[in-house]
């Protein structure tokens, strides 16, 4: 397994959860679309994990929706 792969899944997730914290607090909305966008990377970084890359077309529309 990739270390920066693994570092990345932890770090999308811990932005998950702290937007999500944040917008429970505040109720500002861009906190959790900030969430949700690095939700995806988190899939994205998952589905590499799990062996999944040979999927870029998924992958390449996952991290499009993510930033869009």
């Amino acid at each position: 397994m990739e270390f920066t792969t693994i570092l990345n899944l932890g770090l999308s997730l811990t932005i998950l959860f702290l937007g999500i914290k944040k917008y429970l607090q505040s109720e500002v909305k861009a906190f959790a679309f900030i969430g949700i966008g690095f939700f995806m990377f988190a899939i994205s970084h998952f589905s590499l994990l799990m062996g999944w890359g040979s999927y870029k077309t998924i992958l390449s529309i996952i991290r499009a929706q993510a930033i869009s």
